[in-house]
């Protein structure tokens, strides 16, 4: 504003009093998700100009949009089903903070928290100050890090603060966190850090849609009652699937549950009278009395299929064209990729080249700071606690421990 002589001009002034609603910077105390503002309509033009054209009429795009959504739909129910079946991305063996966190969270955030928690590893956590139960520590990297983040720590009630602020914009611990938790050994993540959208039982809930005034029972939608109910099943048959005994009364509670289903539904559609059609037969099971031991039928030992083995061929191989009369030697032995593939792996490169973009741009302007501030032998430069206040520098003590000098 002051090269540009705009410290007179309205509308600047004005963008600049609102910089906390639209800069990055000021808003991480807000919870976003990481999603900027105009990424949802973004998102949405692409999905659909994709396979429209400007020539299409308006009851095309309405079929067109609603392809649209059973592809969205069809995305999320596979992502629900691969989290419920379990985990196969898991590089820290045998720690119990990404157990719990590979228990809790669904495969994509559980991808981002063990990124952070590798990242948490190298981090240099160093304790300024103890009052009982609270413990102040300066994290950050030794090398990279010139202005590093201060963590509060609450031994007792587990509550935990950290400058970068970035739980509260995600809702995933940052690495820094993570290092505390590695130093005062926290196996499992506080239950007030863990955010209900991110974890597998998000939709597995029954959605309760208040309380009627005639206290009647409320009915939730149709299809979350239908995904609540697969979830159920899958969980009861995998558990099931290696007893032979189990598989049985799986099958004979399917059949009556199917049974007594058809029943009332053609007494509903029969005015009270329950049609023929759906009576079950008489099973061996309805003549034998209750009683409170519970028996398991007969096990069935499995009988052992006689496996052929099949002979494995090699893959096909695709020779290069023949050059001057003569071949190369180096024949190709790749499967042909996709179009859909090659967008994906070129998108991994995109994300590769923003993240060494952002380090080479952190590195820049953390060597900018180190010429224009002096520290002390020994001194550290830390993120403010508050929005409101400036940088802060912490400098050894003659005798023990550190103090705060203001810049």
């Amino acid at each position: 504003m002051t090269d540009y002589n705009c410290k007179t001009h309205k509308w600047i002034e004005r963008l600049y009093d609102l910089k906390e609603k639209w800069c990055p910077a000021y808003n991480k105390e807000w919870f976003s998700g990481g999603i900027l503002s105009s990424q949802r309509s973004e998102t949405t033009n692409h999905s659909i100009s994709r396979r429209l054209h400007k020539t299409n009429g308006l009851c095309d795009f309405y079929k067109c949009f609603l392809d649209v959504i059973d592809e969205w739909r069809s995305k999320e129910n596979k992502g629900d089903y691969n989290s419920s079946t379990g985990n196969r991305y898991y590089a820290c063996a045998d720690n119990m903070l990404c157990l719990h966190a590979r228990d809790v969270y669904t495969i994509a955030i559980y991808l981002i928290f063990e990124q952070r928690f590798i990242k948490a590893i190298g981090l240099r956590c160093q304790r300024i100050s103890y009052e009982f139960p609270v413990s102040k520590y300066i994290v950050g990297h030794p090398t990279k890090d010139f202005i590093r983040h201060v963590v509060m720590f609450n031994e007792q009630e587990l509550v935990v603060d950290c400058t970068c602020k970035s739980y509260g914009e995600i809702g995933v611990l940052c690495s820094h966190i993570l290092r505390v938790f590695i130093v005062h050994n926290v196996e499992e993540i506080p239950k007030q850090y863990i955010m209900k959208r991110w974890t597998k039982k998000a939709m597995n809930m029954i959605v309760e849609e208040g309380e009627d005034r005639d206290n009647e029972v409320s009915v939730v939608s149709a299809s979350v009652w239908r995904m609540q109910s697969i979830r159920n099943c899958i969980k009861v048959i995998n558990e099931a699937q290696h007893c032979p005994a189990a598989r049985k009364l799986i099958d004979l509670g399917v059949l009556d549950m199917s049974c007594k289903v058809k029943e009332y539904i053609g007494g509903v559609e029969g005015d009270g009278n329950v049609s023929n059609k759906y009576v079950r037969e008489e099973t061996l099971l309805d003549g034998i009395e209750p009683s409170t031991d519970t028996v398991l039928p007969d096990v069935v030992e499995p009988i052992a299929e006689k496996v052929i083995p099949t002979m494995i061929q090699n893959p096909p191989k695709r020779k290069r064209k023949i050059k001057n009369g003569t071949e190369k030697a180096n024949e190709r032995n790749v499967r042909p990729k996709g179009i859909v593939e090659k967008k994906r792996n070129k998108l991994k490169g995109w994300n590769k080249r923003r993240e060494r973009h952002v380090d080479n741009l952190r590195e820049e302007t953390q060597s900018t700071d180190q010429c224009i501030i002096n520290l002390p032998v020994g001194g550290v430069l830390v993120h403010p606690t508050s929005s409101n206040s400036q940088l802060e520098a912490y400098v050894p003590d003659d005798y023990f421990g550190v103090h705060i000098q203001p810049l």
